[in-house]
C-alpha cells in the first residue's frame, strides 16, 4: 500500500510540473548597427539595410520603418520609428510576454498574423516623459504573430532590449497525468479508509 501511495505522490508532482511551449528568445539589443541603418531581417540570421550582419537568427524581422539610432536609452544604442509605424513580425506564434524599454509616446498592438493581419488581441498605450520607460506587454492568452509600434502624433518612438519571457502552458499530456495523479490518490485514500473500518 504504501509503494500505491509513493507512486501517486510521484505521478501528482509530475503532473503538476510547468511545461514551456516556446523557446527562450535573447533580448533584442540594436547593436552593431549604422545610424539610420533598418533593422529588416539581421535578428532573422539575415542584414540590415546597410549590410550589418548576419544577425542571429531569432526568426524575427522589422519592416522598414523601424532603424538604428545612436541614442543611447541604456547602455547601448537604441532602434526609432520612422514613418507611421514599424511593425516586428515573428516567424511563428508566441505565447508569452514582451518587455521592452522606450522613450517617446505611441502604442503597441498585437496580432494573430503577420504585418498587423489576422486578430488585433490587445493594444497598450506608451507613455514616456523624458526618461526611458519599460513595460512587459502580452497578447492575453492567445498567442501572437507581430507586435505594430506606433508613434503618437509628433512624438519619437525609441525602443530598446525587446526580450521575450516564456509563459508557462501546461500540455494536454501533463494535465493528464495530474487528472490521473489525483484520482489514484482518492481512489487509495477510499480503499484504506474502508480496510481500516473492517
Amino acid at each position: 500500500m504504501k509503494s500505491a501511495t509513493v507512486l501517486c505522490m510521484f505521478l501528482f508532482v509530475l503532473g503538476a510540473s510547468p511545461v514551456y511551449a516556446v523557446p527562450n528568445l535573447a533580448s533584442l539589443t540594436f547593436d552593431g548597427f549604422l545610424n539610420d541603418e533598418a533593422i529588416l531581417t539581421y535578428y532573422m540570421g539575415g542584414f540590415g539595410s546597410l549590410g550589418s550582419g548576419p544577425g542571429p537568427a531569432f526568426g524575427i524581422t522589422f519592416t522598414p520603418g523601424l532603424v538604428a539610432d545612436p541614442t543611447r536609452l541604456l547602455f547601448g544604442p537604441s532602434a526609432r520609428i520612422t514613418g507611421t509605424s514599424a511593425t516586428m513580425n515573428l516567424d511563428s506564434a508566441f505565447l508569452g510576454l514582451v518587455s521592452f524599454y522606450f522613450a517617446g509616446n505611441g502604442t503597441v498592438s498585437f496580432f494573430s498574423g503577420q504585418n498587423g493581419s489576422g486578430t488585433q488581441l490587445s493594444s497598450f498605450g506608451l507613455v514616456s516623459m523624458s526618461l526611458p520607460s519599460t513595460g512587459t506587454f502580452g497578447a492575453s492568452l492567445l498567442p501572437f504573430q507581430s507586435a505594430v509600434f506606433t508613434p503618437a502624433v509628433g512624438s519619437t518612438l525609441r525602443l530598446d532590449s525587446i526580450s521575450f519571457g516564456i509563459q508557462v502552458v501546461p500540455e494536454p499530456s501533463t494535465a493528464m497525468l495530474l487528472l490521473t495523479g489525483l484520482g489514484l490518490v482518492s481512489i487509495f485514500r477510499r480503499i484504506r479508509g474502508r480496510a481500516s473500518k473492517a
